[in-house]
C-alpha cells in the first residue's frame, strides 16, 4: 500500500527522525559536500549546444511536476519552439538509453521507458531520450532529435548538465509549512527532502502547486517569503477532467457529483482524491506505492468493490498505463493553470535571445 512519512509535529514523526536522525545527517553532509563541488567547479558539467530547461523538486513525492513539464512542452510548442523531453523514466526495467522520435509509431511499453515519460509522450507528441545518465541522455537527444531547446523531467539534484533555467514545483502545503509556519524539513530518510531548503536558491524560479489549497492570505504570505529570497514564483491551480472508459458512450467531463472509488499508485494520492471531491463527489480510495504495477488480482479486486458500493473506478492518466489489459477506468487528467503565465513565457524567449 502506499508509503507517506509521519507528519514533522507528530508522536510517530518525532520518533521517526530520533531513530534515522543519523543516517539523516550523514546523508545532509554528503548532499552539502556535493553541492560545494559543484558551486566550486570541482566537478564538470556538460553542456549541450541548446538551452536546457529543468523542472524538479526538493522532494521525494508528489509535487505536481508531470502536469508541469507537460505545461512547459506546451508553453515551448506555443510559443514556435521544437522542445524534445529528457527524463530518467523512474521505475523502468529495460537498460541504457531509450530514444523515442514519436512519429506515429507505437510507444515503448512502461517497462521499457516509464509511466511519467510514456504519458508525455502520449500527450505531447515530442520526442524523448530516456535513461539514468542525464548528461548522457542530453547528448544523445540532441544528436538524435536535433531540438532547439531540452526540456528535463526532474533531475534539479543532477547537476552534472548545464541548465539554462532550473525551476522548482512546491506543493502548496509543504511550502507553507516549511516557508511560513517554519516547520522542519528533514532530509532523508528521516524526512521527504532531498537537500536542505537553502538549496532553493539556485532556482531560476518556483511553481506553487495546488495553490487552490490556499487562502487569498496564505498566498500573500508566502509570495512574501519567496520575495524576500529574491525568487520569483507563480501560484499553478490543478484542473481535473475525466474521461470515460474507452468504449463507453458516457460524455467526457460528466457533471459531478459522482461515487468514485479513486485507484492510484502516486506520490501524492491525497491530492487526487481531492481535486475529485472538489465538485461535491463521494470519493473512496485504494492506494499503493508510488509507480506501483498493479495486477489483475488487485484491479479485479477493486471493480468489484465499485460495483457493490456502486462506484466508479477511476485512475490518473499516470496510473492507466499500469494496469493489466482488460480493466478500462474512468480517467482524470491532471492539467495546470499558472497564474501569469507570461511571465514564464517572457523569461523562456530571453534564453533564446
Amino acid at each position: 500500500m502506499a508509503f507517506s512519512f509521519p507528519e514533522p509535529t507528530s508522536l510517530a514523526g518525532n520518533l521517526w527522525r530520533g531513530v534515522l536522525g543519523g543516517p539523516a545527517w550523514i546523508y545532509g553532509v554528503g548532499v552539502r559536500v556535493r553541492a560545494a563541488a559543484y558551486g566550486r567547479g570541482w566537478i564538470e558539467t556538460v553542456r549541450v549546444p541548446v538551452p536546457v530547461f529543468c523542472l524538479g523538486n526538493l522532494t521525494v513525492g508528489g509535487s505536481g511536476k508531470t502536469p508541469g513539464v507537460l505545461w512547459l512542452v506546451g508553453l515551448l510548442q506555443r510559443l514556435g519552439h521544437r522542445p524534445a523531453v529528457v527524463s530518467r523514466g523512474y521505475g523502468r526495467r529495460a537498460p541504457g538509453t531509450l530514444l523515442v522520435h514519436n512519429r506515429g509509431e507505437p510507444l515503448p511499453t512502461v517497462d521499457q521507458m516509464g509511466d511519467e515519460p510514456r504519458l508525455i509522450a502520449r500527450r505531447t507528441g515530442v520526442p524523448l531520450a530516456v535513461g539514468a545518465d542525464r548528461a548522457l541522455v542530453c547528448e544523445r537527444a540532441f544528436d538524435e532529435f536535433r531540438p532547439d531547446c531540452l526540456v528535463m523531467d526532474d533531475g534539479f539534484q543532477h547537476r552534472r548538465i548545464y541548465r539554462d533555467r532550473d525551476w522548482l514545483c512546491f506543493d502548496s502545503r509543504r511550502a507553507y509549512e516549511t516557508g511560513v509556519e517554519k516547520r522542519p524539513a528533514p532530509l532523508l530518510p528521516a524526512g521527504p527532502w532531498r537537500e536542505p531548503l537553502d538549496a532553493m536558491d539556485r532556482a531560476h524560479g518556483i511553481f506553487i502547486t495546488r495553490a487552490e489549497r490556499l487562502s487569498p492570505p496564505q498566498r500573500d504570505a508566502l509570495a512574501d517569503r519567496f520575495e524576500k529570497r529574491g525568487i520569483r514564483c507563480s501560484f499553478v491551480e490543478s484542473r481535473v477532467t475525466v474521461a470515460p472508459p474507452e468504449g463507453s458512450s458516457a460524455p467526457s467531463e460528466a457533471a459531478g457529483p459522482h461515487r468514485w472509488l479513486a485507484l492510484s499508485a502516486l506520490g501524492d494520492p491525497a491530492s487526487f482524491e481531492e481535486s475529485l471531491a472538489r465538485d461535491g463527489s463521494d470519493v473512496a480510495a485504494i492506494r499503493y506505492r508510488d509507480h506501483h504495477v498493479f495486477s489483475q488480482r488487485e484491479t479485479a479486486r477493486a471493480f468489484e468493490r465499485a460495483e457493490r458500493e456502486h462506484r466508479r473506478v477511476i485512475v490518473t492518466e499516470k496510473d492507466r498505463d499500469r494496469l493489466p489489459p482488460g480493466f478500462s477506468p474512468w480517467v482524470a487528467r491532471l492539467d495546470w493553470h499558472v497564474v501569469k503565465e507570461e511571465m514564464w513565457a517572457s523569461e523562456i524567449e530571453s534564453v533564446f535571445s
